[in-house]
């Protein structure tokens, strides 16, 4: 597959962009339309609580022995026009089995850190994975101050209007999928945040 060149649009499948070496850059990128879009760096504190978010979740998983798997940046198709579509939440959790898909299939949970620089691309990207069926809950978690919101679909497979749940400083939410409750304290460890996710 030949690297991204000028303003010239390429028109790739799920499986052509999985082959795809990029554009050279060194970007990650996800396909949006048939058209791969560099993503954002993150910053420092963004990968920092990316990393203690999936860390809690992964050691959370492993101590109950449960089968569920977790990933960050894997690939995960949306509902609608799947063939031209893959976005990469900073954080996915899948419980069907391991297979040779080069996807992350049927996640129940996704997080996502909004960052002051790919704010309006996240939340785009939320929006296109909300449709997958297996999905029940999304977590979105701030960069810039110490707060998440928790989305859960409802019972009559709709999501909720609102978040179901907020969480500030000194607070935490609790993740029903995955049976975990996560402090703000710990997402927000190591990073600038950290004194004010502590506050009570």
């Amino acid at each position: 597959m030949t690297a991204l060149r000028d303003d010239r649009r390429l028109d790739l499948t799920v499986d052509d962009f999985l082959d795809w070496r990029g554009d050279g850059s060194g970007a990650k990128f996800q396909l949006i339309d048939g058209m791969p879009r560099a993503m954002a760096p993150a910053s420092a504190d963004h990968g920092v609580i990316q990393l203690n978010i999936g860390s809690i979740i992964r050691d959370h998983l492993k101590k109950l022995e449960s089968n569920c798997r977790i990933a960050t940046k894997a690939p995960v198709i949306p509902a609608f026009k799947s063939r031209k579509n893959a976005r990469a939440p900073d954080v996915a959790v899948a419980c069907s089995p391991p297979s040779k898909s080069r996807v992350f299939d049927d996640p129940i949970l996704i997080v996502e850190v909004l960052s002051p620089g790919n704010e309006d691309e996240t939340w785009e990207s939320i929006r296109a994975l909300a449709g997958v069926r297996s999905l029940l809950e999304i977590l979105v978690v701030n960069s810039t101050r110490a707060e998440a919101e928790l989305w859960r679909r409802t019972p009559g497979e709709d999501w909720a209007q609102e978040p179901i749940a907020v969480a500030g400083p000194g607070s935490s939410l609790r993740l029903e999928t995955v049976d975990v409750e996560l402090p703000m304290a710990e997402v927000y460890r190591m990073t600038l945040l950290e004194d004010e996710a502590r506050r009570a």
